[in-house]
């Protein structure tokens, strides 16, 4: 006897895909899928589940809407999909006990902090598993809740965003300025976040660190002042470098000071946004392992060590 239909968990990933740029053409455009690939994934799942439209489209609009049904599935697709991935991520952690192996992702600027430890770590036990992984702010958090990953090194997330993980502090990210030889007589020493009004600067695109800098700018009790991101970038290494050619002062923490290259002088920055916190997510009620526990002490100690003047 032939079952109900079943949504599969590959249609609710592609339906998911459409539903966050409520776009089909727009979906295929940026995963490589077909239009009719998408077109078929909404059919099926119309017919899986009796409901009508999912996304609505005026005529000549690029973009829709969905409907109420469509919200529906999106939110319940969306719950789904993190519950499958806590299982895939529990379950590898269950059956990879007693294997030495560590998994480990950072964004680009925390990979400074590491990078020389996971290397000798690397000769000092050649027999251990080592899966290293670079990503985006914004993607960091997805990988470890996905299991793709078991620490995750970074900057805290806003508290509603991080109940699903354990962070282990490292050490405070307080900030600077970094400004161009071409352009240090220009600033004082220190500064103030006025003298960088309406001066184009580099900034990252996205994450914790542009979100505390656009609320001091927009926030600032002589302003609001404007913040002129004439170059955006997507990790902080990314920012020193544009900056050391030229293109503009940067705010960044003071630990990057550790690893600037020539062309680049230092200012401080008496009223910069409240600090960041440097650390290591993991997933909450997970048991960290011996080689976990390890590099997190080696990070703790080495972030002190660089963030001193000493140190840098």
């Amino acid at each position: 006897m032939k079952g109900e239909p079943t949504a599969t968990i590959p249609q609710l990933e592609a339906f998911l895909e459409v539903a966050e740029r409520r776009s089909i053409q727009a979906a295929a455009r940026d995963t490589g899928r077909s239009r009719a690939t998408y077109m078929r994934v909404l059919a099926s799942l119309r017919e899986t589940f009796g409901t009508g439209e999912l996304l609505q489209r005026a005529p000549g609009q690029r973009t829709g809407v969905l409907t109420p049904a469509g919200e529906e599935l999106a939110r319940r697709a969306e719950a789904l999909l993190r519950q499958v991935r806590q299982w895939n991520a529990a379950t590898r952690d269950a059956l990879g006990e007693g294997q030495p192996s560590l998994r480990v992702g950072a964004i680009a600027g925390s990979f400074d902090l590491i990078a020389d430890i996971l290397a000798d770590l690397r000769a000092s036990q050649p027999h251990v598993s080592l899966r290293i992984a670079e990503y985006p702010d914004e993607d960091l958090l997805q990988a470890l809740d996905a299991g793709d990953i078991d620490l995750a090194f970074g900057a805290q997330a806003p508290a509603p965003v991080r109940s699903r993980w354990a962070f282990a502090r490292l050490g405070s990210l307080p900030w600077a300025v970094i400004v161009p030889d071409a352009m240090a007589s220009q600033l004082s020493d220190p500064m103030r976040l006025v003298e960088l009004d309406g001066v184009p600067m580099v900034v990252l695109r996205a994450g914790p660190a542009r979100r505390r800098l656009e609320e001091a700018f927009a926030g600032h009790a002589e302003g609001p002042l404007v913040l002129d991101a004439a170059c955006e970038v997507g990790s902080t290494p990314r920012v020193v470098e544009m900056v050391a050619r030229g293109f503009g002062p940067a705010v960044v923490s003071r630990f990057r000071l550790a690893f600037l290259p020539k062309g680049v002088q230092v200012r401080s920055l008496t009223d910069g946004p409240p600090p960041l916190s440097a650390g290591a997510y993991a997933r909450r009620g997970a048991t960290l392992t011996p080689l976990q526990r390890a590099l997190l002490d080696r990070a703790r100690a080495r972030f002190r060590s660089l963030s001193t003047p000493a140190g840098r």
